[in-house]
């Protein structure tokens, strides 16, 4: 009989594998505080609790810690293992503890202690190594919503001046197939490095992905600007990998982006798509695509599913019309995938501002830009609008992407609202923004 799954972090890739395996009918128990991750595990069939409540649990399990070193949980996290034996036991850390190591890098090259991060991941690692954990160093994660793809489209991304060194990735879903493997076939205490076949300078993939989507080239910016993990010139091997009998479904950038592309709807490219001014008669295709929203990303709205559903098709269309207000929305071949919304403020003394409000994009066009293209029509619109001087946003502290979009557009954080959503039984803090006109 297969062992249940205790997965303590579930993030983007343990997500992923708890979906995976759930659906497949195996036993999952997975920690997490996310709730829009809470909601999707739940709907695939995994029990979802809190980090206390899974380390009673680990007994005779196959056990998965992705809790980063940041979090000051590790000698916790360890003691309770120690006292509730897992039957396999993986930590997932990162590539990052090699730092400035230059050229082959394996399992037997010598970590770097000079960067805070590598050192904390090194400090993580020795409290599992003592219980017989294996110990995956990652490489660079990419996959759908995750990548250079996302912060290109953005605007956020950034090329070193001169190119820049070798980096090492992983396809999310490579990285999935690989814990299953260590998890099986692995050897206790033993290191695994994991990247695909073939590392790339930092330009390589962000050219290649400029051209298959239409947007040009990044900036450039000094090399020791640049974040850490992205200043490196190493090429990761996944030969002991490889020997467990893994071996990566996306061994190259090209095969994994083109792939993930493909996933994400970008197939007719980003000039097929129109953004336009949504009517009354839109009411219909609106609300289906709110509803949507509402149901994927519950922490992204201060409206519920069960609030928008009551609402007439009327009360809607009240919204599409009007001078004070307007929502664009973005069409792939008639269909609508995105939608934002603008509305100023009525009383003579606001009258200056207004709020931008309801961004949402379906997943399947988010490698499109569609979210970047709708903003910027939108701030175009508002310029539109005589006496409007401002515009405002809120945005959940922690979601990376919007957040680099609209920091990439001109707006910037005047505020951070404490518990400004309750979802579930959880509170979401939001970062407010303000652009001017």
């Amino acid at each position: 009989m297969t062992p249940p799954l205790v997965l303590l972090g579930s993030g983007y890739t343990l997500t992923r594998l708890a979906v995976a395996e759930a659906r497949a009918g195996r036993d999952v128990l997975a920690a997490t505080r996310d709730a829009a991750r809470r909601a999707e595990l739940e709907r695939a069939g995994a029990r979802v609790t809190d980090l206390e409540d899974a380390l009673t649990r680990t007994a005779g399990a196959h056990v998965v810690v992705s809790v980063p070193p940041d979090a000051g949980l590790d000698t916790r996290i360890a003691s309770a293992l120690a006292g509730q034996v897992p039957a396999r036991l993986v930590y997932l850390s990162s590539t990052g503890v090699y730092g400035r190591a230059r050229g082959h890098v394996d399992e037997d090259t010598p970590v770097e202690l000079s960067t805070p991060s590598s050192r904390e991941r090194i400090e993580a690692e020795s409290r599992y190594l003592p219980l017989g954990a294996m110990v995956m160093r990652i490489a660079g994660i990419y996959g759908p919503g995750r990548g250079i793809h996302t912060r290109l489209l953005s605007g956020a991304l950034r090329l070193p001046e001169g190119g820049g060194g070798r980096i090492s990735r992983i396809y999310v879903d490579d990285l999935v197939e690989s814990i299953r493997v260590v998890l099986t076939r692995g050897e206790p205490g033993a290191l695994y490095c994991v990247a695909d076949d073939r590392s790339a300078p930092s330009e390589e993939p962000v050219a290649w992905l400029s051209q298959r989507l239409g947007v040009p080239m990044p900036p450039r910016i000094p090399l020791a600007q640049l974040n850490e993990t992205l200043r490196g010139d190493r090429d990761i091997s996944n030969a002991r990998l490889k020997s467990l009998g893994w071996a990566p479904r996306y061994p190259d950038f090209i095969s994994g982006y083109t792939a993930l592309l493909k996933a994400e709807g970008h197939g007719a490219g980003p000039t097929q798509l129109v953004i336009r001014r949504l009517v009354a008669e839109d009411a219909e295709a609106f609300k289906a695509l709110r509803l949507r929203g509402l149901r994927d990303n519950p922490e992204s709205f201060a409206a519920s599913v069960e609030e928008d559903s009551a609402l007439s098709l009327e009360a809607v269309r009240g919204w599409l019309v009007g001078a004070s207000q307007c929502v664009l929305g973005a069409f792939d071949g008639g269909q609508l995938v995105g939608a934002l919304g603008l509305n100023r403020e009525s009383r003579a003394r606001l009258a200056h501002k207004a709020m931008v409000w309801g961004m949402y994009v379906a997943p399947e066009v988010r490698s499109r830009g569609v979210g970047r293209r709708l903003l910027t029509a939108l701030i175009d619109e508002a310029r539109k609008m005589g006496g409007l001087k401002c515009l405002l946003l809120a945005v959940s502290v922690g979601n990376a992407p919007a957040h680099a979009l609209y920091r990439s557009l001109g707006f910037r954080t005047y505020g951070v609202e404490p518990n400004a959503l309750k979802v579930g039984e959880t509170f979401l803090d939001e970062e407010l923004m303000v652009l001017t006109l």
